[in-house]
């Protein structure tokens, strides 16, 4: 061996060198050369092609975004970096690397060099080692920012293509919720999974006789039911969750209050709740409610919307057990003083051997502001039941007069009423806008000054927006009346349920009794669900019988015209 051959072997520097490998869900799409096994036979070959390249290891995020480079297996590889176990990275390409303009230029420019690293970009022909410091000056940064502008464009149909579908009702989450499996045939689409849907009943029907959420979940669990997370593992499905805390998942209260409160159950589909500020920053903050995406109808519903909106008015009361019971009492968050409004609470008064259970205003036991009032629960209990029976029956009977009565007419009767009401609110709107148009025009003219101006057009304008709101709700009651005979009344089902009823249980109250007062004088009112829509019916069918007794007069008189 010469000396300059030992001179050659002995300033020829071993690097132990790192490749880095990262595919983003948006590539996912793309050609095979920059999946993940492509970038790593790249990478592997270039370690072949050059032997002063030790390879140490090869560190993969799959699933990622290039937009941020808080990426776990990125981050392992730099602190490999500071530990002193890699001096080289090796990419496929620098977008491969990141696709943030100024992150990636400080990595590179900045950061490599001050730790001494070699950063090795393939397809890109950019090795740090053998940089032309003038032209990689500007090349660099170029490519780096032809890559950011990429991933912000990406970023922007990615999200725009998620709008559209969630508008048009497609499902486009990770899994389907429990309940659900997505159709074989269409990802986008959810149909019921028999199993869990059937479970899912069951949670809601005992939250309606009044087991608590947290009983519920010890049910399932003692009977074997498989939590959601594990039911998903058993079908096939590879689901994690980052709030898993147990080998085994298990049923529990938070899990079974969000069945409870989810409206995908009736066939509605809520989406887009949450965004990111841009492609770049990945905290998720919450949309108001109005710019949610929310379709009807696009999938079966395991749970009626008559149970789900009962359901949500049980959740909303105060419906806790007494000491050793696991349900909740009968007229549990429903009973209120007629006199002050508050709440009425159970008392247990000993009398001799014996207990009894009176309702006794809140506002006179706590702070005495109210009238000593009671009532037993029994004596109530028996009002309710009576009562309970009568309004089944009144329901039951206006039915037969709606099956009498012709749908056409109505139809007709109901259309005509809020026809008229709704275009003399129009007439109103109008009004009010044609009073602001002239109010800029009085003020130049001198009719009135800038401060009445400005009095006139805030008392005009809320007005316009009050008679506005109030004119959608006429055009919904307009809508509703052209449905009559239809599913819109619905809500008779739910009391024709319990017409041979013979004893109250929690069930019927929740589902039939919207409130309960008791007055000073042992007075009982009861506010029904459905109340308003049952005077409804009951108007309609007046007006109707109003239009039969006036044919029938003409007729009588001669005087009907055919």
């Amino acid at each position: 061996m010469n000396q300059k051959e030992s001179y050659s072997i002995q300033t020829t520097k071993v690097w132990n060198a790192c490749g880095y490998v990262r595919l983003s869900h948006e590539d996912s799409d793309k050609e095979e050369s920059n999946s993940i096994t492509g970038q790593k036979d790249l990478i592997r070959e270039y370690f072949r092609r050059h032997p002063e390249l030790i390879e140490c290891s090869i560190k993969v995020d799959d699933g990622f975004s290039g937009s941020s480079f808080e990426r776990p297996a990125f981050q392992e590889m730099m602190a490999d970096v500071k530990t002193g176990k890699i001096d080289c990275i090796v990419v496929k390409d620098l977008s491969r690397f990141g696709r943030n303009y100024l992150d990636a230029g400080e990595y590179i420019e900045r950061i490599f060099p001050f730790l001494g690293v070699r950063f090795i970009a393939i397809n890109d022909h950019y090795d740090s080692q053998h940089s032309q410091a003038e032209s990689d000056g500007l090349v660099i940064p170029f490519k780096n920012l032809i890559n950011e502008a990429y991933c912000r464009d990406t970023s922007v149909k990615i999200r725009s293509q998620l709008a559209i579908k969630r508008k048009r009702g497609d499902f486009i989450g990770s899994f389907a919720v429990y309940g659900y499996v997505k159709d074989p045939e269409n990802k986008n689409h959810l149909v019921i999974d028999p199993f869990a849907a059937d479970v899912v009943r069951d949670i809601f029907r005992w939250k309606v006789e009044g087991i608590s959420a947290g009983d519920i979940a010890d049910c399932l669990n003692r009977d074997g039911i498989l939590a959601p997370m594990d039911y998903k593992k058993s079908q096939g499905f590879r689901f994690a969750t980052p709030f898993r805390v147990n080998a085994k998942s298990v049923w529990n209260a938070t899990t079974i209050l969000r069945i409870l409160k989810n409206p995908v159950y009736t066939g509605v589909l809520e989406q887009g709740k949450l965004t990111t500020p841009s492609y770049k920053i990945k905290q998720r903050i919450v949309k108001p409610k109005e710019e949610w995406d929310v379709v009807k109808g696009k999938h079966e519903a395991v749970i009626t919307p008559y149970d789900f909106e009962i359901v949500q008015k049980v959740l909303a009361r105060d419906t806790r057990t007494s000491p050793g019971n696991t349900a909740v009492e009968l007229f549990s968050g429903m009973v209120y003083c007629r006199e002050c409004g508050a709440a009425m609470v159970r008392k247990t008064v000993p009398s001799g051997k014996k207990k009894y259970v009176y309702y006794i205003c809140a506002a006179h036991k706590n702070e005495k502001t109210c009238s000593a009032h009671s009532l037993r629960d029994s004596v109530l209990e028996e009002l309710v039941l009576e009562s309970v029976r009568g309004q089944v029956q009144q329901v039951l009977d206006m039915e037969k007069l709606l099956e009498l009565a012709e749908m056409t007419m109505l139809q007709k009767a109901g259309i005509q009423k809020q026809q008229g009401r709704l275009s003399k609110k129009q007439e109103e709107i109008s009004r009010y806008q044609r009073l602001l148009d002239s109010l800029y025009e009085n003020l130049v003219d001198g009719v009135i000054n800038r401060e009445e101006y400005q009095n006139l057009k805030r008392k005009y304008t809320t007005l316009l927006t009050e008679a506005e709101g109030q004119a959608e709700q006429l055009h919904t009651k307009l809508t509703h009346a052209m449905k009559v005979g239809t599913q819109e009344n619905g809500w008779i089902e739910q009391f024709k349920k319990y017409q041979n009823l013979e004893r109250l249980d929690r069930a019927a109250v929740v589902f039939l009794v919207e409130r309960i007062f008791i007055g000073k004088d042992r007075q009982v009112e009861i506010v029904y669900n459905w109340q308003d829509e049952y005077q409804w019916l009951a108007g309609l069918l007046l007006q109707v019988q109003g239009i039969q007794s006036k044919q029938e007069a003409k007729k009588a008189s001669g005087k009907e015209k055919f």
